[in-house]
């Protein structure tokens, strides 16, 4: 059995003191300070900070909410997983399944080798529908077995190690307004929990979020799934309700947008299967994308204003 590393080679450096200050601004960025060297963003007639491009924005968010190039989740990730499916041509494009087994060899606890035991390699299946085990496993789906206590004559091992290919998603946005115009937004962020309850799972969670105009009744909710891998420090907290002006410039078009405080990570859900009867052992790699919260930060959200 391999031996957690308490600090992989991919994770960047804690930081520190400025914990609080950090956490403020990535909450809301309704006033975002310049940059030094970065592009200088649109400045609404009282001041206000609005992004233009999505190169702004993802700049200013790696700064307060840093995400790593690799993620892993010891035990199935239980939510936050892409409903469409995700090939293994596509997982290949971004991480081989011959890197994700030595990666989770290195992060994950019991995926090393059995001594004694027949190596019969590892299995790559064609997709993320594809996440049965005909032979082994008695064709029960991954997320059914790896969430049993036991399974018959066998020792499973389940995670997954995946590589960052989209940062900082957007989950909600506001209609775009053409200016010059003053508006108030009522935004929200509700986080609810998955607790780990089953063998082998990995808690996640549920996040609820609304933006709506002052005084025009309840807007529309959007929700959106995650998971934590085995680097979070800080799990999401829930946003309490505040209230945010949007000032366009006129003759501009402006708007208000909900990003993810975390990153969509392509790889492999990864189960490590001992045949206790026969002395034989294998991995299964089945391709799986997920969300997962940026380790640091336990704001869910940060609101951004844009503007075109």
């Amino acid at each position: 059995m391999t031996t957690p590393v308490t600090t992989p080679a991919h994770k960047a450096p804690r930081r520190t003191g400025r914990r609080a200050a950090v956490l403020a601004a990535s909450v809301a960025l309704i006033a975002a300070p310049m940059l030094a060297g970065a592009a200088t963003p649109a400045m609404a007639e009282d001041g206000n900070t609005y992004l233009k491009s999505e190169k702004e924005v993802i700049d200013q968010l790696s700064k307060n909410s840093p995400l790593y190039e690799h993620e892993a989740i010891q035990g199935y990730p239980v939510t936050g997983q892409d409903t469409q499916k995700i090939t293994l041509e596509q997982a290949k494009k971004v991480y081989s399944p011959a890197q994700a087994v030595k990666d989770a060899q290195k992060w994950l606890t019991g995926f090393g080798s059995t001594s004694g035991y027949e190596d019969y390699g590892t299995e790559e299946r064609t997709s993320s529908k594809e996440d049965k085990d005909p032979g082994w496993l008695g064709n029960l789906d991954a997320k059914t077995v790896c969430g049993k206590e036991s399974v018959p004559n066998r020792t499973l091992t389940c995670g997954f190690v995946g590589k960052l290919d989209t940062k900082y998603p957007t989950m909600r946005t506001t209609s775009k307004t053409i200016g010059k115009a003053k508006l108030t937004y009522v935004t929200q962020a509700k986080v609810a929990k998955e607790d780990t309850t089953t063998s082998g799972w990995k808690a996640g969670g549920k996040v609820t979020i609304s933006a709506s105009p002052e005084n025009k009744g309840g807007g529309a909710e959007t929700s959106f799934e995650y998971n934590q891998s085995t680097s979070v420090t800080n799990k999401w907290e829930s946003m309490a309700e505040e209230r945010r002006d949007v000032d366009i410039p006129d003759k501009t078009t402006g708007w208000l947008e909900g990003r993810a405080n975390g990153g969509w990570y392509t790889g492999y859900i990864l189960q490590k299967i001992d045949n206790t009867d026969g002395k034989a052992q294998k991995i299964v790699a089945i391709p799986a994308r997920v969300l997962i919260q940026a380790p640091t930060d336990s704001a869910p959200l940060t609101w951004v204003k844009r503007q075109n």
